[in-house]
């Protein structure tokens, strides 16, 4: 049988600061010392939950997209977590 190893945490969101929380979220990760499948980030983890997403909303291929594509690749694991995109 095959285990998947997840790796969830909590983390302080600085309140619509993506590039603070994407620093912040970085340092986080590099405590992680064991192997994992899949990192699950908090809900909305670069910008806490806004009431101007009009404001933060990136595209697709965005600051932050790139962030969880290179946290992927550090940690050779899939990377999960809610943003806001352009639609």
């Amino acid at each position: 049988m095959n285990i998947l190893k997840i790796t969830t945490f909590q983390a302080y969101l600085f309140w619509e600061n993506i590039d603070k929380n994407l620093q912040n979220l970085g340092l986080r990760l590099s405590s992680i010392r064991e192997k994992t499948d899949l990192i699950v980030l908090p809900e909305m983890f670069s910008t806490g939950f806004s009431m101007n997403p009009e404001k933060l909303a990136e595209e697709m291929d965005g600051k932050t997209m790139q962030w969880m594509e290179a946290q992927a690749k550090k940690f050779d694991c899939v990377v999960t977590g809610s943003l806001i995109i352009k639609e």
